[in-house]
């Protein structure tokens, strides 16, 4: 099943942002409900020189709440691979007792599926996943869950699916390359033209004609930049709160292969034009000076702007990852892409976006890796343990949300946890988004007596000549226990106020396990909310 979103991955993710998915039929498979509790778990990772420390004991550690330390009810070890086969073995060689299903999220942020990518593919079917492991991808902006029986089948489903995305940003690139392309050739014809006038016309209008290109160069590589690179947190926001609800073992492969977008060349005939009239310029006075200082501006803001990630904010992404017991890799490779063109190059794009998934893997107990070599990337990433100490503690008040503060006797170690765990992050950042772009969300969702019931909310409300009114899509599909689709349908609303409710009647389902999903968007911002249940019809 294939769903269109828009959404920039990440991470590119990241990470991605966007975000649905559903859970297994099997009885195992529990979802979280919210409980008040009287013991808060911490699962904390202690590192020395980049290696996990694995033999510590609870007298190791001091937790305190505030100032005061509190005692440590529970306390041990947790380790976990996302290895199940070696090299030499087969999904045969797999213990023949039935192991719980996994909940593997494959993001990709594709430019080009090349060969690299597909030997990773074929290691990552043969030696990675398994035949119980439920997988959902995210592929630049559309989201695919693999549902079908078989892995084989599912690679299938996968490989053809990176191919036709891998075609579609091909397009996307090409089609930016040559606006640029364009507009590059109609100012080099200028620029020749107004050369040739120079006699006869007393003031020398190339500046301004470079200063033109400049500025349409500078706002087209901002469209793409906002269109398909930025990560959006409230992806981010989506996909943790979803995977809060899962009860299983979560694991996140992302492979990033590096952007590319079309530059100048330094040797091109238009820059080289660039940086002689603009030394012309200098040597004058008055407005040939002011010219020549906006040029140079624009270029040095066209190579900060060239800076994809400067807006990810990986302290605040990583807190939404505490939340969630998922496991995050990371896998960064390169493409190349040749140009005819004398004049622009397709080159990559500087980030920092790497340095930023790597702090969000390394908090999650994962690796980044940045090779081509995507098979042995992926061998690394399987041997990678996932090691971390599972601390209880009762708080002293269970009605406050105060910091917590963890402590190993070795100064040396680097501990990694969430020092405000008990607070509710993603509900803080609705709110305060909130307080700019309404995020749309699902309030409540129920199914009784073969009715759907769903309340809806916080969706922008906009005036139409004498009305107000707000543009919501509703999606709303439905798998049987053997997670085949049987209800797939959409209605867009036009609701006069900021909430809605609505109720679908299924008196035709029949009896068993379902997994109902609703996916909402708010056709005015773009915004999406995800939300699910499993009813059983006795």
């Amino acid at each position: 099943m294939k769903v269109s979103k828009k959404h920039l991955f990440i991470l590119t993710l990241l990470l991605a942002l966007v975000f649905s998915g559903h859970l297994s039929s099997q009885d195992e498979d529990n979802i979280r409900e919210e409980v008040r509790v009287t013991n808060i778990e911490v699962p904390v990772r202690v590192y020395h020189r980049g290696q996990p420390v694995e033999n510590l004991t609870r007298d190791d550690f001091k937790l305190y709440e505030g100032k005061k330390s509190q005692p440590i009810n529970g306390f041990y070890l947790k380790k976990r691979k996302i290895r199940t086969l070696y090299p030499n073995q087969s999904q045969q060689d797999l213990i023949p007792t039935p192991s719980k299903s996994r909940l593997i999220i494959l993001t990709f942020h594709l430019t080009r599926y090349n060969s690299d990518l597909k030997k990773g593919i074929a290691y990552l079917f043969n030696h990675i996943l398994r035949e119980q492991d439920q997988i959902i991808v995210f592929v630049n902006d559309t989201t695919i869950i693999l549902n079908n029986p078989t892995l084989e089948t599912r690679r299938a489903q996968l490989e053809e699916a990176l191919s036709q995305e891998s075609i579609k940003a091909n397009h996307r690139l090409t089609g930016y390359f040559n606006k640029i392309q364009r507009s590059l050739h109609f100012t080099k014809t200028e620029l020749e033209m107004r050369a040739q006038a120079e006699a006869s016309v007393p003031i020398d209008t190339r500046p301004a004609q470079i200063i033109s290109f400049l500025k349409y160069y500078l706002s087209t590589w901002k469209e793409y930049k906002k269109r398909y690179l930025l990560p959006d947190i409230d992806n981010y926001y989506s996909f943790t709160n979803f995977l809060t609800k899962i009860n299983k073992e979560k694991w996140i492969i992302n492979f990033y292969q590096v952007e590319m977008f079309p530059k100048m060349k330094f040797t091109g005939d238009l820059r080289q034009q660039i940086e002689v009239i603009t030394n012309q310029m200098l040597s004058t006075d008055g407005e040939g000076i002011q010219y020549a200082r906006m040029i140079l501006n624009l270029l040095k803001e066209i190579e900060l702007e060239l800076n994809v990630a400067r807006d990810f904010d990986a302290d605040e992404i990583s807190k939404f990852f505490y939340k969630t017991d998922v496991t995050c890799h990371s896998i960064f490779s390169w493409i190349q892409k040749e140009s005819a063109s004398p004049d622009l190059e397709f080159g990559t794009v500087s980030t920092d976006i790497e340095n930023s998934l790597r702090e969000i893997t390394s908090k999650t107990g994962g690796a980044l890796i940045s090779s081509n070599d995507l098979k042995s990337a992926l061998n690394s990433i399987a041997q990678k343990e996932d090691t971390f100490y599972m601390l209880t503690f009762a708080p002293a008040d269970s009605s406050k949300t105060g910091k917590i503060k963890v402590e190993v006797k070795n100064k040396n170690y680097r501990v990694i946890y969430d020092n405000h765990i008990r607070a509710n992050y993603i509900r803080e950042y609705l709110i305060k988004k909130n307080a700019t772009i309404p995020t749309i969300s699902i309030n409540s969702i129920s199914f009784k007596e073969k009715q759907l019931f769903l309340s809806i909310s916080n969706f922008l409300i906009q005036s139409n000549g004498s009305e107000k009114r707000g543009r919501v899509k509703v999606r709303v599909w439905i798998m049987d226990e053997t997670d085949k689709i049987i209800y797939d349908k959409s209605k867009y609303f036009a609701p006069p106020h900021e909430s809605m409710t609505i109720s679908i009647n299924f008196n035709w389902l029949k009896l068993g396990k379902h997994s109902i999903f609703v996916d909402t968007t708010d056709i005015a911002t773009g915004k999406n909310s995800l939300n699910f249940l499993q009813p059983l019809i006795r």
